[in-house]
């Protein structure tokens, strides 16, 4: 499959930007991508893009197709999170095409993997993809063990980093954060769909947010109807999750960073 910055010219001077987009919640929002994210990689002049799609199909991972189809329209790299597994037709596209992601930290047993390294024009990307522990289901092995594994087995064929946390505490992603800082260009934390207030650049060059948002219909309740929402919450019994009605729109940060250091110099949150 072509990479989306096939034809970009090496020379520049200005950093790498890189663009991470929050959950997308439904197929409105892998329309919404397909209709507007090469007009924004070009009005913004990214370089690299990642799109967590793990909600795709409304709570139940995304469909090849959805994933083939964001990786068309301007996505480097997919990442995902705990529904990602639950979309079994996905299995072997997660275990054969190197920008599709899961977890990390599944283990060896889950179908796919938990990192790629990506071969630009201006340097070498390793996209790590992870999950919390805190309130999160499944329950998985430590994401620090598995990313001190990592790095230790990839120093020197990578050039700059970038973690999606996929975690439900703010604690936690902040934490892991700062246990990396210096080590990883790039941590952003998704799952929760609400953008936080905290971007910033950590003490040793590490960009960080605890969550970028989510692609979907606004509106509702993280991208799902009110109604049905409050439903369950006050019945605690089964409801399908059905999309909000509002218009889709995506959430994001641009990180700039120093392809020669690996250190971020610059973020900031773009919608649209």
């Amino acid at each position: 499959m072509p990479r989306c910055w096939e034809n970009k010219s090496q020379e520049r001077g200005n950093g790498m930007k890189i663009l991470a987009i929050g959950d997308v919640t439904s197929p409105a929002g892998v329309e919404h991508l397909a209709a507007h994210l090469w007009e924004v990689r070009r009005k913004y002049g990214i370089d690299f893009c990642i799109v967590n799609a793990e909600n795709a199909s409304l709570i139940t991972g995304a469909s090849p197709e959805q994933a083939e189809l964001l990786l068309r329209s301007g996505a480097d790299v997919l990442t995902g999170g705990n529904h990602t597994l639950r979309n079994r037709a996905i299995y072997t596209a997660l275990d054969d095409n190197e920008a599709l992601l899961r977890p990390l930290n599944f283990g060896a047993e889950a179908a796919g993997h938990g990192y790629s390294i990506f071969d630009t024009p201006l340097c070498r990307v390793l996209v790590i993809n992870a999950m919390g522990n805190v309130h999160m289901d499944p329950t998985l092995d430590s994401p620090y063990g598995a990313i001190d594994r990592l790095l230790e087995r990839e120093a020197g064929r990578y050039d700059v980093s970038v973690l999606d946390l996929h975690a439900e505490a703010t604690g936690e992603k902040l934490a892991l954060a700062f246990a990396y800082d210096g080590r990883l260009s790039v941590v952003f934390g998704t799952h929760t769909h609400v953008p936080t207030a905290d971007l910033k650049i950590l003490p040793h060059g590490t960009g960080y947010v605890s969550d970028i948002g989510m692609c979907g219909e606004s509106g509702g309740v993280l991208g799902m109807d009110p109604a049905t929402v409050v439903r369950r919450m006050r019945t605690h019994l089964p409801e399908k999750f059905l999309p909000a009605a509002g218009v889709p729109v995506a959430d994001g940060v641009i990180f700039t960073v120093d392809e020669h250091t690996g250190k971020t110099t610059a973020c900031e949150r773009i919608s649209f």
